[in-house]
């Protein structure tokens, strides 16, 4: 980010706007290019920095009370006509916090105009610094726009070794060698935060060891979710937990190899993701978790939190957080559940656009990224999706209803997880019996069977199964038509992430159903 900012200053942007939580770290990093500038000027002239905030005025400036400049329009007033004889050395201004008044003054807005005119013939430049930014239309021309990165790996182990030179004496450092998985536990931190809960860990652990890495991932977690824009999910499903889907698990495992260091260096491409779209019920949330599945980390996407409030340019920073918070964590799995109810194409009608623009920064992120974050998307229609939003991922999964295989491996599961065991020859019959269910209805089925056989004080029994699926509506029938409409959809467009459903058992289609439970 320091790079880039020297070009845009050596470029002679006469605005350059500087979007961070972290203003202690971006204010090292000007005073820090300030100084390397001067050394490499022609005429070894200082490069001056000048600070702004409403609370302190002007400071850095000579001969002037900072105080009497706290007004953002007489700073911005005197900053326009500053240097009118073209003799003052290079001067980096750096106004903090001011995103809120180009918002709603338009005498800021003017200055801001007028600055960036003058600058243009002065080697001067007006750094905005602020931890969101919505660009003024009347400024979108003069204003460049960096969003300043969080802490890199190189950046974090500085950290990491520099609270193991500040301990005491008396606390012990055993890492035992994995100081790497201390440093990828503590992406997407800001610089503070990364040192807040090391920190802490220590304090908890009286040592500077393996066990700092639970604490970190905890407060991690919960500094994720006061981001407001994603949900740090706890990893704890793995493919095990899944009935059926043999050719995504497969799948999913070969992804899964190639987002390791290992493939990075056979040159193998970072994987972008997959979008599961399917019949509802089908296991495509679940699979979503399992593929990240306890090896990394799975992050939550929320787009009713990324529309937020509805002030004006709230989205467009939401989203440019989120981003940047999935790829400092990354390696990682970005999940985005029902995306056609978040992302349906409304052509921005009912929100001025807002909608259209979100789509727009995660359409340019998914094509433009090289961070390896797996975007996992599920959707249970494909009619309201754009086009250009599935081309982005690496391929589209189509989740059918289970087969009789899946369907005996669903139960296995739920079953399992209750500890209800049942040997019987006739176990075939709940196969037939659960025909064109989907995996939340079967999980329904043993749900039902193992509440009425406790009010029997019974142990579960095949019977009991059954008669609970004689109590559910199958979505094969609710949703006959949809489904219909989905396969059709899915052949030549997707591959198929499980076996396709059999034929209806004859005996089965004899039955009837009541109401679902």
């Amino acid at each position: 980010m320091k790079e880039l900012l020297e070009r845009y200053i050596k470029a002679r942007y006469a605005l350059i706007a500087v979007v961070s939580h972290e203003e202690s770290r971006v204010m090292q990093a000007i005073e820090k290019l300030s100084k390397e500038m001067r050394l490499t000027s022609g005429k070894k002239v200082p490069r001056k920095v000048v600070e702004w905030t409403i609370t302190q005025g002007l400071v850095g400036v000579d001969d002037i009370a900072a105080d009497e400049y706290a007004d953002p329009n007489a700073a911005l007033g005197w900053v326009a006509k500053f240097d009118e004889e073209g003799d003052e050395p290079s001067t980096l201004f750096v106004f903090k916090d001011l995103h809120k008044l180009i918002e709603s003054d338009v005498r800021v807005v003017r200055y801001l105009r007028d600055i960036s005119s003058r600058f243009q013939t002065r080697k001067h430049n007006l750094i905005l610094l602020s931890p969101s930014l919505s660009v003024h239309p009347d400024l979108e021309k003069q204003v460049a726009v960096i969003d300043w990165s969080l802490p890199d790996v190189k950046e974090l182990e500085a950290i990491l070794s520099k609270a193991e030179s500040n301990l005491p004496n008396t606390t012990p450092v055993t890492l035992n060698g994995n100081r790497d998985q201390v440093v990828q536990a503590m992406r997407g931190l800001t610089e503070e935060e990364a040192e807040n809960v090391l920190t802490a860990g220590v304090v908890a652990c009286g040592e500077l060891g393996d066990g700092v890495i639970s604490h970190i991932i905890a407060e991690k977690k919960q500094i994720i979710r006061k981001s407001g824009v994603l949900e740090y999910f706890e990893a704890n499903v793995s493919m095990s937990d899944v009935g059926g889907l043999e050719n995504l698990k497969a799948y999913a495992a070969r992804k899964r190899l190639a987002m390791s260091p290992k493939a990075r260096a056979a040159g193998v491409d970072s994987p972008k993701g997959v979008l599961l779209v399917g019949v509802p019920g089908t296991g495509k949330s679940l699979s979503a978790k399992a593929i990240a599945g306890g090896t990394l980390p799975l992050l939550r996407f929320d787009m009713s939190k990324i529309l937020g409030s509805g002030r004006v340019g709230a989205a467009e920073n939401n989203i440019s957080t989120a981003l940047k918070v999935a790829e400092a964590t990354a390696p990682c799995v970005l999940w985005l559940d029902e995306i056609e109810k978040a992302l349906a194409d409304n052509g921005g009608a009912s929100d001025g656009g807002v909608m259209m623009r979100v789509i727009g920064s995660l359409l340019t992120w998914m094509q433009e990224t090289t961070s390896p974050v797996y975007v996992i998307a599920t959707a249970n229609s494909v009619s309201a999706l754009r086009p250009e939003l599935l081309s982005r991922f690496d391929d589209v999964m189509f989740v059918d209803l289970p087969d009789a295989r899946s369907r005996l491996q669903i139960l296995d599961v739920h079953m399992g997880k209750r500890g209800v065991k049942i040997k019987a020859n006739d176990f075939d019959l709940v196969i037939n019996a659960t025909w064109g269910f989907s995996g939340r209805e079967i999980e329904k089925v043993v749900k039902f069977a193992v509440e009425r056989a406790f009010f029997d004080n019974k142990p579960v029994e095949v019977s009991y199964l059954l008669e609970a699926a004689k109590q559910i509506v199958p979505t094969s029938e609710t949703k006959k038509d949809e489904i219909k409409a989905l396969r059709e959809w899915a052949k030549g467009k997707a591959l198929t992430a499980g076996n396709p459903l059999e034929a209806e058992p004859k005996a089965k289609s004899e039955g009837k159903r009541t109401m679902e439970v």
